[in-house]
């Protein structure tokens, strides 16, 4: 014992090297952590049992200031209280229902640079320590021009840059499930985890990927693979695959939209997300679609603020199909210019005129298609506005894609419905899985059944043309009538024509 302040306190390490007690710390579950109050508390009382059996008097209930003797059998009633105390502590951590012996899993808060912080299963916020080990239902965040990154016990890392808080809601063997609650999250997964980060019903799901998480836009939800694929499953709709080097954002509304496409250069560039990618770059990873493009990646500081894109006055869009690449762009008004010029290049931001590939007099054209990309390559497009004195006036942002694979093995197309009533209407869902080109969708609906004197009756079908590319599309139905009993199936438009229809979706809209 040791005295502070005249106070008499326990020494910690008054039995290093005792048997006894390097056994009873090995027992110990990696996060057990107590309070001063309750280790002197605890402490005093397994010191007063020792006294107790040693001197065969009543135990007190505070330490006594003689210097402390183990005995065998002190020893003895001491583990045997100690174990009782124990018990408590290791039954919830290492077994489960039905006595399966399961070892808590913890991941690991590393690096942390700035304002970081965590907060417990049921406790407050707090500062962040390097190193600290994290369980299951905690959650750490990163304030202003702050960073950190979470180790996992399998080898996948969560990286979280300035502004953002997520909740690690299971840690396992091989396995993790992470809360993308604000800001942006960045997860480079190890090979063979199940790997699952959830925002609001809409669930990424990775095997082997480096991908990011982004709503700093309100209302979005971004999700971007910068290495192999993300599989992105919105409510109970088959999942849809967003490729390495592609792009979805989810609207976040109650009509939800997303929309999946290429990304751009621009976006790459961003110094968040590339601060990321350095840190893998750092640790022998791979950086995906960084590699193939001339994009820098230099350590940025936490403190640096994000590449803010400028509103290009030409915006370019696009999907990688197996005969090249399908590309359209808007015009904002007020431009003035006379030919539009296409760039494409490998490596390095396309520039004009070394890269040029195609010129349009015809101001008004607003697509085209590059079938002279070679399959297996990435590339970048960028669009140049020219004067008629064929100087720029204007350039668009600058697209990434890449073409598919030699031989590679297309994904099938399939398009999922789902149906639910609302007060006044019936509201349909549906995905688009498998499908790079499309221009569209026809919805059809058939009446099943209906009261008699219906202004609908039973076998009147019509249908509506929508125009979007969009991987997942809300639809509400207000024309619907109680009574009735209608039937929807949804068709994929590709070349003016619906070619792949969905599973049909029954509904009564009752009283």
């Amino acid at each position: 014992m040791r005295k502070i302040r005249g106070q008499k306190v326990i020494d910690e390490s008054f039995d290093d090297g005792h048997p006894v007690a390097e056994a009873i710390r090995s027992l110990l579950p990696a996060d057990a952590r107590m309070s001063d109050e309750a280790r002197e508390r605890m402490m005093g009382h397994l010191l007063a049992v020792r006294r107790r059996v040693d001197r065969g008097a009543p135990a007190r209930t505070a330490p006594h200031p003689h210097r402390i003797r183990w005995t065998a059998l002190g020893t003895a009633a001491a583990v045997l209280v100690l174990a009782a105390v124990l018990t408590a502590v290791l039954l919830p951590v290492h077994f489960g229902g039905g006595g399966t012996k399961t070892a808590r899993q913890f991941a690991r808060l590393q690096s942390p640079d700035g304002k970081v912080e965590v907060m417990p299963t049921g406790g407050k916020w707090r500062a962040a320590r390097d190193g600290e080990k994290l369980a299951s239902g905690w959650r750490v965040r990163a304030g202003e021009d702050s960073f950190a990154s979470v180790a996992f016990p399998e080898g996948s890392i969560m990286r979280l840059t300035d502004g953002s808080e997520a909740l690690l809601q299971a840690i396992g063997k091989q396995s993790v499930t992470v809360g993308h609650l604000t800001g942006g999250t960045y997860h480079r997964v190890r090979a063979g985890t199940r790997y699952l980060v959830s925002n609001r019903g809409i669930s990424a799901r990775a095997l082997g990927t480096a991908f990011s998480v982004e709503n700093r836009e309100p209302g979005n939800l971004e999700i971007l693979s910068v290495e192999n694929a993300v599989e992105v499953e919105i409510g109970k709709h088959q999942p849809i695959k967003v490729s390495e080097g592609e792009v979805m954002v989810v609207s976040m509304a109650q009509a939800k939209q997303a929309v999946k496409q290429p990304v751009s250069r621009e976006r790459l560039s961003d110094q968040r997300l590339c601060a990321s990618v350095q840190k893998d770059v750092e640790k022998g990873y791979s950086s995906g679609i960084y590699e193939k493009l001339d994009v820098p990646l230099e350590a940025q500081p936490a403190s640096q603020r994000p590449i803010v894109s400028e509103s290009f006055p030409l915006t370019l869009g696009g999907v990688a199909a197996e005969s090249g690449a399908a590309l359209e762009w808007t015009v904002s008004a007020g431009i003035d210019f006379d030919a539009l010029v296409l760039l494409r290049s490998e490596h390095s931001e396309p520039g004009y005129p070394d890269d040029e590939i195609a010129r349009y007099a015809d101001t008004s054209i607003k697509s085209a298609t590059d079938d002279s990309a070679t399959r297996g390559r990435t590339y970048q497009y960028r669009l140049v506005a020219l004067s008629g004195a064929g100087v720029p006036v204007a350039y668009s942002n600058t697209l990434v894609m890449s073409a598919s694979e030699p031989g590679a093995r297309p994904e099938p197309v399939s398009v999922t419905l789902r149906g639910s009533l609302l007060p006044g209407g019936i509201s349909l869902e549906w995905s688009v899985s498998g499908a790079p080109v499309f221009s569209g969708f026809v919805l059809e609906r058939v009446v099943e059944k209906a009261p008699g004197g219906s202004a609908t009756p039973a076998g009147s079908a019509s249908s509506r043309r929508i125009d979007s590319a969009s991987v997942f599309f809300t639809f509400v139905d207000d024309s619907v009538a109680v009574g009735h009993v209608y039937s929807y199936r949804v068709g994929l438009v590709v070349d003016g024509a619906a070619m792949v229809y969905s599973d049909t979706v029954t509904l009564e809209v009752k009283p």
